[in-house]
């Protein structure tokens, strides 16, 4: 697995038997060298994820809306949206484990204009901490430019 990781990868699957698969997308810089992986969640609950940016007064930019055509993989993309205030991390032997349980899978990776909204949300989050954003917001002005 840590061959194929790479920022803006998506994965779905579950890390709890008794809650089905979601999809998460790796926001790390760098996941191939970095102990821990950060992923953050699709959710389909927009109304609830609002709700609880205003009514803990957090930043609206944490809130991410999926536009069309950005990831064709959600089965209801239209109702979809990141609340960038939670990111969950993994080792990569316990995430390839989860995978592996859950019969998870990969998708293609989510376009450019997403990935950084998404970092754009984990920056502006008074919830993450440092080592996260440090992991991830290296890579927000190289977002969709080539590499020499």
């Amino acid at each position: 697995m840590r061959m194929s990781i790479e920022q803006g990868a998506v994965y779905n699957f579950s890390g709890n038997k008794t809650i089905p698969n979601h999809y998460f997308v790796v926001i790390n810089k760098n996941p191939k060298k970095d102990r821990e992986i950060y992923l953050v969640s699709f959710t389909t609950k927009k109304e609830n994820a609002v709700r609880h940016i205003k009514h803990f007064q957090l930043n609206m930019k944490t809130y991410v809306e999926v536009a069309e055509g950005e990831c064709d993989f959600l089965p209801r993309w239209k109702e979809s949206c990141i609340n960038s205030n939670y990111v969950r991390k993994y080792e990569i032997q316990e995430l390839t484990e989860i995978l592996e349980n859950s019969n998870g899978q990969n998708y293609p990776k989510i376009s450019d204009k997403l990935l950084k909204r998404i970092i754009e949300g984990v920056k502006a989050s008074r919830l993450i901490g440092k080592d996260i954003k440090e992991a991830c917001i290296k890579s927000i002005d190289s977002i969709g430019k080539e590499s020499p």
